[in-house]
């Protein structure tokens, strides 16, 4: 029977001609003895022997809810992406140049941490399946003899407000203690005995997606990994900014020269590491001796002054350590490696060491990376150096909310939000070039519909949430992947997605065709006189934002639905559109101010109705620019967070203002004053100090700034039109399906020079001010 329908390198690159609709040969394991609601951290071996090396040889894996895989010893990688039931990731290994002749050995540690499990990860109940192809699977397939199964009592949770805090929502379950005395030391490794360890539990057969017939109690279709192994390569070493307790400048010396720490019996002490920038991994801590010493290893992103605010994320004086926390108990035995079982967020770490009657020896410590392998394509140099500083920073931000999906914010949540994503895909698409976290999300958030017709807000989620205007933006999402993206297949198959949630917020609609109370959370923006995020009429009816939001998702739907030849729905939408338009027009704008109102009570006013009237053309068009002055300057409207100032960004692009980006970048410039070496959730106050909404610069650099557009589906040809605002100086290049884009401007008493290089065979025009120039494959002069 054949197992494999696709191989890993077709599914990352043409994609699939096909469904597999034959069943696995390998059958889902797991411990006999375990309860399925258990915090569960389980070993599997399998050591087999092979006389004949195979020249090629692919192994396929899974698990739930995570895996971390070695061949003889080697760490071969962690997994699966993160997914939804119905399409489990699997991932695949070429294994040939891990095996030997002779003995070799599988080892897979797997664990479900259930009711800790971070809100991303759909369980399942912990277990793992592993097929091989061709002969190699009779030795290796689980479900056949030769599986052993250890279940790790060593670990038991650390919970939020027993054993640590943190401040705000937090969605990423809790740290991990671990005695050990009772964890299997070298159970990966060959010579380790395994004769006491049970007999796995057989399930179900493995089932992909699109099985012929059912897919059995599990209810799981496994479907092959779309996108890359993460990046896992070390991270730097941090400093050793404090001790506390005992023999201050004997450890700095010793951290400093890289030699193990001694801490003497029956005494405590505390260290404050400082990485010096937020990162996202895996620290390890290899410790000796010190038997019944407890070890708490702690993480934040800053420190806190005692009013819990941050201030600046470089002092450390007078501060206070809040943060998810880890515990390790020493047994007394020699290099005691520490890891934890999910990658954790960190600018600071503190170890706090409590020894016994025998002292501890720190012998080690190392960190290695997990985020999405992104590579920097992209540059924009210009002749202000605080936009170097915030480009860098852009990016780590941007970098650390990704790995197996998108983010939105490291530390706290780690969820795929699509209000975040469209900018985050967005940034991907401008500095990388990489499409495939995009079409995964894309994906992700089409699966995660239900009878509702409308998206959910963060998927995958084992926890339900309805935020019904990012269905919305997943439209505009959608429209963003097709102008940047010549994948006409991949978008087509989601218009009736498109039409269920522009179907959906039309039944919502009042007579007089403004949306009407809301059900769920109309989560808009965080900003003064918004009541939970939502703005006014909401929950009430009559909201002119997102009336006007349903309005901006409708014209971008409508041009999708043309392309596509969906004529009758277009002609519905258009005719609905135009109702919509014309009774926001009527309703919510007040002459006399000259502005849209919140309402029909006309008696609040935002930023975000009027920039929305803009996008969407509510207001007229020899008005918008007008009314954009009046929306950054009049002080009483109730104003966009870093969050909405994307959409405020795009509303100045089109009425002309668009060198307002660049002249008002205080919010991301206080930040680099505060030393925030990412950037922050909100202005002021925050939670989260890396969220990736706000590395919106770097695409704006590009696109805004040096002006780099798609004019046309697929990016067949482009739009410069830069806005350099003072800037005298500028220069970017980006990735473009067909090759680089490259610009280099110069600004002297209001006139530009400079050239564009576009790749061959693409063609587009420049703008600036009144002047229109032509440009083609090559170099174009200015």
């Amino acid at each position: 029977m054949k197992t494999f329908c696709l191989t890993f390198l077709l599914l990352l690159g043409a994609g699939s001609k096909g469904i597999c609709q034959e069943a696995w040969q390998a059958r889902w394991i797991s411990h006999p003895e375990i309860s399925p609601e258990a915090y569960t951290v389980l070993h599997f071996r399998n050591t087999f022997t092979i006389n004949t090396l195979p020249t090629k040889q692919s192994l396929k894996i899974s698990a739930f809810i995570r895996y971390k895989l070695y061949l003889n010893g080697q760490y071969l990688g962690q997994g699966p992406a993160n997914n939804d039931p119905i399409h489990y990731s699997f991932d695949e290994y070429a294994i040939e140049t891990h095996l030997k002749q002779g003995q070799n050995l599988i080892a897979v540690e797997v664990f479900d941490l259930n009711a800790l499990n971070p809100v991303r990860y759909i369980s399942d109940g912990v277990k793992l399946i592993v097929e091989a192809e061709g002969e190699m699977g009779k030795l290796i397939n689980t479900g056949n003899p030769g599986w052993k199964v250890f279940q790790n009592k060593a670990y038991l949770p650390t919970l939020r407000g027993k054993d640590f805090e943190v401040l705000g929502y937090y969605a990423m379950g809790g740290g991990e203690k671990v005695s050990a005395d009772a964890y299997p030391w070298g159970w990966e490794r060959a010579n380790y005995n395994d004769s006491d360890w049970k007999s796995p539990r057989s399930f179900e057969l493995g089932y992909p997606y699109g099985f012929k017939y059912d897919y059995g109690a599990a209810d799981i279709g496994l479907s092959t990994r779309r996108i890359p192994m993460m990046d896992e390569s070390s991270e730097a070493r941090p400093s050793l900014r404090k001790v506390s307790g005992l023999l201050e400048k004997t450890f700095l010396d010793a951290w400093k020269a890289q030699k193990p720490l001694e801490i003497p019996a029956n005494s405590e002490v505390s260290f404050l590491l400082d990485q010096t920038y937020l990162s996202k991994g895996f620290p390890t801590f290899s410790f000796s001796e010190g038997k019944d010493a407890q070890i708490e290893i702690s993480y934040a992103e800053t420190l806190f002054e005692e009013d819990r605010k941050a201030g600046n994320r470089n002092e450390i004086e007078g501060k206070k350590f809040i943060g998810l926390k880890d515990i390790l108990v020493a047994d007394g035995g020699n290099r005691r490696v520490f890891s934890p079982l999910l990658n954790r967020t960190w600018r600071y770490i503190t170890l706090k060491i409590k020894t016994s009657a025998q002292s501890l020896v720190w012998d080690n410590y190392q960190a290695n990376k997990f985020i999405y392998p992104f590579e920097e394509k992209a540059m924009f140099r210009s002749s202000n150096p605080l936009h170097r500083q915030i480009w860098e920073v852009g990016w780590r931000t941007a970098r650390l909310c990704a790995d197996e999906t998108y983010m939105d914010c490291p530390y706290y949540e780690q969820l795929q939000y699509i209000g975040d994503t469209r900018v985050q895909a967005l940034i991907s698409l401008y500095v990388s070039g990489d499409d495939r976290l995009m079409r995964n999300a894309l994906d992700q958030f089409a699966h995660s519909m239900t009878d509702e017709g409308i998206t959910q807000s963060r998927y995958p989620a084992h926890l339900l949430q309805y935020i019904p205007p990012y269905s919305l933006f997943w439209i505009n999402m959608l429209q963003d992947y097709h102008m940047l993206r010549h994948d006409d297949a991949f978008v087509k198959k989601y218009m009736g997605q498109v039409t269920s949630i522009l179907l959906w917020f039309e039944d919502k609609l009042r007579e007089d065709r403004l949306l009407g109370p809301m059900p769920w959370w109309s989560y808009v923006d965080v900003t003064p006189d918004f009541d939970k995020s939502s703005p006014p009429g909401s929950w009430t009816g009559g909201s002119a934002v997102l009336t006007l939001q349903y309005l901006y998702a409708l014209q971008e739907a409508i041009p999708l639905l043309e392309y596509f030849q969906k004529s009758e729905l277009v002609q519905h939408f258009q005719t609905l559109s135009a109702q919509i338009r014309e009774a926001v027009l009527k309703q919510t704008y007040v002459s006399e101010k000259q502005l849209f109102a919140d309402t029909p009570d006309r008696d609040h006013f935002s930023q975000h109705a009027n920039l929305l009237a803009i996008l969407t053309n509510t207001a007229e068009k020899n008005q918008q620019s007008d009314l954009f002055q009046k929306i950054i300057r009049d002080t009483t409207l109730s104003p966009c967070n870093i969050y909405f100032r994307f959409y405020l960004t795009r509303a100045a692009q089109q009425t002309g203002n668009g060198d307002y980006f660049v002249r008002n970048m205080q919010v991301w410039e206080d930040m680099l004053k505060e030393g925030l070496t990412t950037f922050a959730e909100h202005v002021g106050r925050t939670r989260s100090d890396c969220h990736a909404w706000s590395a919106s610069p770097n695409y704006e650099f590009l696109h805004t700034v040096c002006g780099i557009q798609a004019s046309k589906p697929h990016f067949e040809e482009v739009l410069i039109a830069p806005n350099l605002g003072d800037l005298k100086e500028a220069s970017a290049s980006m990735p473009h399906p067909k090759g680089k884009i490259e610009v280099n401007f110069k600004v002297n008493q209001g006139k530009i020079s400079g050239e564009i290089i576009l790749p061959a065979g693409l063609k587009g025009q420049f703008i600036w001010k009144d002047a229109r120039k032509e440009l083609v494959g090559g170099r174009n002069v200015l």
